[in-house]
């Protein structure tokens, strides 16, 4: 199923982990084994198997608060699942499309947010188009052997024509930081988001990838 193709509920599980950050374009395995999210999955497999992952606010206590996440997050779609005898699952999750959560329709036994789309804007196609070949050529010269991203990365990449789609996926593979992550998601305008990666990867390039 094509992304477009992908209807945004209203409404959606969210899932609260600290410095996780799931961009659309962008892939999440995870491991549930607590009661409250295998709730969580199953109510999304009845449903639309969508999914939140919200990136967990410093400085507060996640349990107790009744906002405990960065607003700007990413709505994923449960892509493969695999329950085991004991009841704990494994599942990869795929990042759809940008959402913000507007307000709060359950809190327990697990957080269902309300959600809304976050569309993004391209002010300048020609500059985009120019920067993501570029973010392309220095994807590449980090990936393969010895590198810090594997080859199919580098071949998925040359395949991907949306400048804001590559952007999404080179954030998720190279970008390591919790707090620059999540302002990169929370970054709308698809140029900004370029020039910003370019800028990373430039200095990883220089760094010899490290």
């Amino acid at each position: 199923m094509a992304f477009e193709d992908i209807k945004i509920p209203e409404t959606t599980p969210v899932m609260v982990l600290g410095g996780a950050t799931l961009f659309p374009h962008g892939y999440m395995p995870l491991f549930l084994f607590e009661t409250r999210y295998r709730f969580m999955l199953n109510h999304a497999l009845e449903r639309d198997r969508m999914i939140c992952i919200g990136h967990a606010r410093t400085g507060i206590d996640v349990e107790t608060s009744i906002d405990p996440v960065h607003h700007v997050t990413t709505a994923g779609l449960v892509r493969a699942c695999v329950t085991h005898p004991d009841g704990t699952s494994h599942l990869m999750l795929s990042g759809i499309q940008r959402v913000e959560i507007i307000g709060w329709e359950q809190h327990a036994p697990f957080r269902i947010a309300s959600i809304v789309p976050l569309p993004c804007h391209l002010g300048d196609p020609a500059g985009a188009a120019s920067a993501a070949l570029e973010l392309v050529d220095l994807s590449s010269r980090l990936c393969g052997e010895g590198q810090i991203i594997s080859e199919q990365l580098r071949e998925h990449l040359r395949c991907v024509k949306d400048p804001s789609a590559i952007a999404d996926v080179v954030g998720q593979s190279f970008v390591n930081d919790a707090i620059e992550r999540q302002r990169l998601l929370e970054m709308s305008d698809v140029n900004e988001r370029l020039d910003y990666l370019v800028s990373h990867l430039s200095l990883l390039v220089a760094g010899g990838g490290k």
